[in-house]
């Protein structure tokens, strides 16, 4: 989280990064912990973090998580996952005109001791999010002030490449 000092004013970015932090506290998942903000025109249009469908049993409910039992990482089985991804659920939230130009904040939490993770989204997340209209998605990287990048929606990786 980034927090101001000697009562200096934190940018908007990371403002919206620190927002997207505080909604993946609120995640599911024993995994990897997201959270994500959409914002248009300097608005909240909508929030999302990452866990299972409304109503049914979360990984954390159940005290486990197949992925972690099967050691796979990052952009692996996504089909026995739970949990429906943060962005994806912030998306769910609106229509595609709400969404048109919009800019979508991604911040990742590592479970275990709640440091930064390197948010990335999936490839199924990356196609949804460029078909949604979003301009640009913004990526916590690490601790700290400006620590993130700015990815056009229409550069993330949308196609998994084979091994």
């Amino acid at each position: 989280m980034v927090i101001p000092k000697n009562g200096e004013r934190i940018s908007k970015i990371d403002t919206y990064l620190n927002c997207a932090e505080v909604f993946a506290y609120r995640s599911t998942c024993i995994k990897r912990k997201y959270g994500a903000v959409i914002i248009k025109d300097d608005v909240v249009i909508s929030t999302g973090y990452n866990g299972a469908p409304r109503g049914f049993d979360n990984c954390c409910d159940l005290g486990r998580c197949l992925r972690i039992e099967r050691n796979m990482h990052q952009g692996e089985g996504y089909g026995i996952c739970r949990a429906i991804h943060a962005e994806a659920n912030a998306l769910l939230n609106c229509s595609r005109q709400q969404t048109m130009g919009a800019d979508l904040y991604l911040t990742g939490i590592n479970p275990k001791d709640n440091s930064i993770h390197r948010a990335k989204p999936c490839p199924l997340c990356a196609r949804t999010i460029i078909q949604a209209g979003i301009r640009n998605v913004y990526l916590r990287l690490g601790e700290g002030i400006d620590n993130y990048i700015i990815v056009p929606a229409n550069e993330l990786e949308w196609v998994q490449e084979s091994k």
